[in-house]
Formats: C-alpha cells, structure tokens, sequence
C-alpha cells in the first residue's frame, strides 16, 4: 500500500486464485487503513508459468527489455531469464509475466498543466460575454 499512496496508480491489478483467496481481505482491509484507494482489477489465471510468460517475451523480442545498466539485480534477473522453465528460480520470471497479461491496458503517465492565472481556477463563466465575476454558476 506504501506504492499506492507514493505513486497514485489509477489502478492495481491482480490474479485470481491464490491472492483473492488468502490476501484480499487484508488488502482491502490495509487499504483503508492507510488511505491508499485505488481501482483494483482481477483478471483469470491461465496456464502455467511458461504459457503466462508467452506476452511479455514477444515484447522482449520485438521492443527489448529496458532495465538500468547499473542495477545490482541484473545479473540475477539475466540468469533467472535465461534458466526459465528449466531453472531453480522463476519468481522474477512469473512476474514479468503478469506484466505482459497487462502491457495493453496501461497508459502513459503525463504531468498536468500548471493551470493559468485564472481567477477561479477551474470555473468559467456561464456565457463568453460574461465577466468572470457573475454570480452565476452552473
């Protein structure tokens, strides 16, 4: 919940099954606890671990994988890429995964406009003859 109140996602998705069963009460529960709303979307799990993988390796392909240089978990990331079904670890792998289920529902991030010197910032006057200070809303 820390991230949800840092970063302010519009949404927050999850998979069904062993997280809506054990964990989702204490998510909503510490949720409001902390404040930290967000819309949160379920979707199914299919297949394995390799059938689930199968969206996020395409980008892989076609785009790459842009991770920094200098992380320190690169390496074991590239290892645990590379050993995938086959490997001891497969954690990091199942969770690009689920990623790659959710590549085309996100959208970009933008920073809003600083809005202008307006008097009443938001509000404008019911006609474009109107001066700003009418005492009419709407």
């Amino acid at each position: 919940m820390t991230l949800v109140v840092k970063h302010k996602p519009m949404w927050w998705a999850f998979e069904t099954g062993q997280i809506v069963a054990g964990l989702e009460p204490f998510i909503k529960q510490r949720s409001i606890e902390r404040q930290a709303y967000t819309s949160t979307e379920k979707f199914p799990t299919k297949g394995d671990k390799a059938i689930r993988s199968q969206s996020i390796r395409g980008r892989m392909e076609l785009q790459g994988l842009y991770v920094p240089a200098a992380a320190k978990w690169l390496s074991d990331l590239r290892a645990e890429l590379t050993a995938f079904p086959e490997g001891k670890h497969d954690d990091q792998v199942d969770a690009l995964g689920l990623v790659g289920q959710l590549m085309d529902r996100y959208v970009p991030g933008f920073v809003p406009k600083k809005p202008d010197n307006e008097k009443w910032p938001g509000y404008s006057p019911m006609y474009d003859s109107e001066k700003i200070d009418s005492w009419r809303t709407l």
